[in-house]
C-alpha cells in the first residue's frame, strides 16, 4: 500500500459483545470533533455479501470445511481493502471496521482448529500484511454472549449457532492475541452499559489519534 495517511481501527470479540454498536458509536463520536471517518463491515462489498450468505447459511453447514471458510473470508478481506478501506486511508480518513483479521485467526483458527501460522501467511500473502493501527477487543464471556443473542430472539446464523465449546475456542483465542499483541490490542470489558463502554473506547481512540497526529477533516490536505 502507498503512504498510509489515515488511521486504521478494528473491533474485535465475539457476537453478542456489542461491536456494531460502539463502531457505529465510536464514528458518530469522532465525526462530531472533526474527523473524516468511514466504517466497513466485512459484507460491504459486492463480493463479501456474497461469501457471508454462503459462510453462514445453515443448509451448507456439511459442505464448508474450516479452510474453505478461512479462504472465502480472506478473498473478502482482499475486495474490501481494494475498494473501500485502502482508498480511505490513503485519503486520510479514519477506517473503523466491524472485523477484521483477528476474528479469522480466532474463528477459523482457534474455534476451527486451523494453524495460526499458516492463518498469518495467508493474511501476508493476499491481504499485503496490513494490520489496524490500533484493534479494540470487547471482551465478554461466551456464556454472557450467547445469552445476549438467545435473548434477542433472532435466527442464529452457522457460526453463532455452533456449539458452546466452539464459542469458549474462539474467546480464548481471542484472549491469547491480545496477550500476543498489547500495542495494538486494547482490551475493555464489554459487561458494561454500553455508554459506558463508548466512553473509555473515544478515550483510548483520541489518544492514539492524537500520537499518530492524524488530522481532522477540516485540517486535511
Amino acid at each position: 500500500m502507498g503512504t498510509r495517511r489515515g488511521f486504521f481501527i478494528s473491533f474485535e470479540g465475539l457476537d453478542g459483545a456489542g461491536k456494531s454498536t460502539q463502531v457505529a458509536a465510536l464514528g458518530a463520536a469522532l465525526r462530531g470533533v472533526g474527523y473524516d471517518v468511514t466504517t466497513v463491515r466485512p459484507n460491504d462489498t459486492r463480493l463479501g455479501d456474497v461469501i457471508a450468505g454462503v459462510v453462514l447459511q445453515h443448509q451448507v453447514a456439511a459442505s464448508l470445511t474450516p479452510w474453505s471458510e478461512a479462504l472465502l473470508f480472506n478473498a473478502g478481506r482482499v475486495q474490501l481493502l481494494e475498494e473501500v478501506i485502502v482508498p480511505a486511508l490513503l485519503r486520510g480518513t479514519v477506517v473503523i471496521a466491524d472485523r477484521y483479521a483477528d476474528s479469522t485467526l480466532a474463528y477459523q483458527g482457534g474455534g476451527r482448529g486451523i494453524n495460526q501460522d499458516a492463518l498469518l501467511r495467508l493474511h501476508g500473502d493476499c491481504c499485503g500484511d496490513l494490520w489496524p493501527d490500533l484493534t479494540v477487543y470487547l471482551d465478554l464471556d461466551h456464556s454472557i454472549a450467547v445469552h445476549r443473542q438467545h435473548a434477542q430472539q433472532l435466527p442464529l446464523d452457522r457460526i453463532e449457532g455452533a456449539p458452546s465449546e466452539f464459542h469458549a475456542r474462539v474467546h480464548a483465542a481471542f484472549d491469547r492475541l491480545a496477550a500476543e499483541h498489547p500495542d495494538r490490542i486494547v482490551r475493555i470489558d464489554a459487561g458494561r452499559p454500553a455508554v459506558v463502554i463508548s466512553h473509555d473506547v473515544m478515550r483510548v481512540v483520541e489518544d492514539r489519534l492524537e500520537t499518530a497526529a492524524v488530522p481532522r477533516a477540516a485540517l486535511a490536505q
